[in-house]
């Protein structure tokens, strides 16, 4: 596998454009016959259309790679897969990125208009902004299987704009499939197949280090999420996910709701006594990690008394949740180190650096800030 580890702020566009397949060579055409997912037509040179199959089945016409100029994206999470392949070609951002997070992004993405989201019940898209960027494709990237509802918007913004809607199923297991997808549809497909390998490569070496911990020796861990931290994910919720594939044995016993972040009682976390606490940034997402290191109230319990309460880092995006995007393969590999070193031994400032190289286009993140991020975490708590 070939990572380019070398990339810099000023020489990603370079190194996009490189990768871009030129349809109207007979040589690129030939090679992309035998794809299931990506049809080209004899005429596409000339019409500078292709036809691709989404992960619902619905076949849609788009721009041959040489034609495509602009993306868009029906969330925050599309839009980390879409940064993450070609920042280059993203017409707009989905969510507000403020200038403490910029410094881990690629130049020029801060200059963008936000035209939206039809992420949750009140999501819109400013669709005559879509129009007026000149967006050709717009991708809609689930962190589940997809279902009639994702198609259904699909299919209506689709109609409303006259843009192709791409949908693509990013679920965690099939994530790699989505960047492979996503490199056939903007013309990146070496880059669509470095990131996958790469993402392959960290969940098999994750589950291998972690899939033979007996279920009474795993470490039981609460995900303390909302400002005052009673605020949670069960075992059975997406995202409590990563925390699952990593070995965790999640304590919190209640049931999951749509959106998450069901609503616990301090009382109901001092019985479940958690060895490890995961909480939100309050810097960041005003969450509850200096409450529940320093309140008397959690004070009893063991995570805190031991000291193993650990803020997840936030820059640029969060690295395990929400949105639950590719920054999750990060996440994973946090967690696996910090609850178990002597399994998954890694150094998670050297693990960092090259997921922020690799994924986020980004060399330049000191050594000083990673550990900054990581906080207590790093070294990983020795018993």
């Amino acid at each position: 596998m070939t990572i380019h580890r070398d990339m810099s702020r000023r020489s990603f566009i370079q190194f996009a454009s490189a990768c871009t397949v030129t349809l109207a060579a007979g040589a690129t055409l030939a090679n992309l016959a035998g794809c299931d997912s990506l049809k080209v037509g004899a005429d596409a040179a000339i019409l500078g259309e292709q036809t691709i199959i989404d992960d619902t089945g619905r076949e849609l016409v788009i721009p041959t790679p040489d034609r495509l100029e602009r993306v868009y994206f029906t969330s925050a999470l599309a839009q980390i897969y879409c940064f993450s392949m070609a920042p280059e070609l993203l017409g707009g951002i989905a969510s507000t990125i403020g200038p403490d997070k910029m410094k881990y992004l690629p130049a020029g993405i801060e200059n963008l208009p936000n035209m939206g989201t039809l992420s949750g019940e009140s999501g819109r898209i400013d669709r005559e902004m879509l129009l007026k960027q000149r967006i050709q494709i717009v991708f809609s990237i689930s962190a589940v299987a997809l279902t009639e509802q994702n198609r259904s918007e699909a299919e209506e913004l689709q109609e409303a704009t006259g843009i192709p809607v791409v949908l693509i199923d990013g679920s965690f297991e099939v994530v790699s499939n989505a960047y492979r997808l996503l490199g056939q549809c903007m013309g990146r497909e070496q880059r669509g197949e470095e990131i996958a390998a790469y993402l392959e490569d960290i969940l098999a070496r994750v589950t291998e280090a972690v899939s033979d911990i007996p279920e009474e020796e795993k470490i039981n861990l609460y995900y303390a999420e909302g400002p005052l931290g009673l605020q949670t994910e069960p075992s059975t919720a997406q995202h409590a996910l990563v925390f699952i594939v990593a070995g965790a044995h999640i304590v919190a016993d209640v049931e999951g709701t749509a959106y998450g972040m069901s609503d616990v009682s301090l009382e109901q976390v001092l019985a479940w006594n958690p060895e490890v606490i995961i909480a939100w940034s309050e810097e960041f997402r005003g969450g509850s990690e200096n409450i529940i290191r320093t309140n008397q109230n959690w004070a009893p319990i063991t995570a805190v008394k031991t000291g193993r309460v650990y803020t997840m880092p936030e820059n640029p995006f969060a690295w395990l949740d929400r949105p639950p995007a590719v920054n999750r393969f990060l996440g994973l590999q946090w967690i696996a180190n910090m609850l178990y070193p002597e399994r998954y031994d890694v150094d998670m400032v050297k693990v960092a650096k090259e997921f922020y190289e690799v994924v986020y286009w980004v060399d330049n993140v000191t050594e000083e800030e990673i550990r900054e991020m990581l906080g207590n975490s790093y070294p990983p708590y020795e018993a």
